[in-house]
């Protein structure tokens, strides 16, 4: 059983999910949760732009720190990996 069942089979509220840190290449990023991305974040992942979409994500502080850090599509990839692992989706 989930926690979040467990909680609710209880009476007890769901605790509100917080931001996602996600620890890459020595360096910290902190995302928002999934549900508040922003929605042309969503736009830009349905149009292909997955780029863009993560320069929305992350903010534009955080997107020069990861672009000083990531220089090829194998990098994105493993940022990617690394995220999708902590949010338990996908494959890692």
């Amino acid at each position: 059983m989930a926690t979040r069942q467990r909680s609710e089979a209880v009476g007890k509220p769901t605790p509100p999910a917080t931001a996602l840190a996600v620890q890459w290449r020595g360096t910290r990023f902190t995302l928002p949760r999934a549900e508040d991305f922003p929605l042309d974040a969503l736009e830009a992942e349905e149009a292909g732009k997955h780029l863009a979409a993560l320069k929305l994500i992350l903010g534009s502080e955080q997107y020069a720190t990861w672009r000083g850090l990531a220089s090829t599509a194998a990098d994105a990839e493993e940022f990617s990996a690394a995220v999708m692992k902590e949010l338990g989706r996908g494959n890692p």
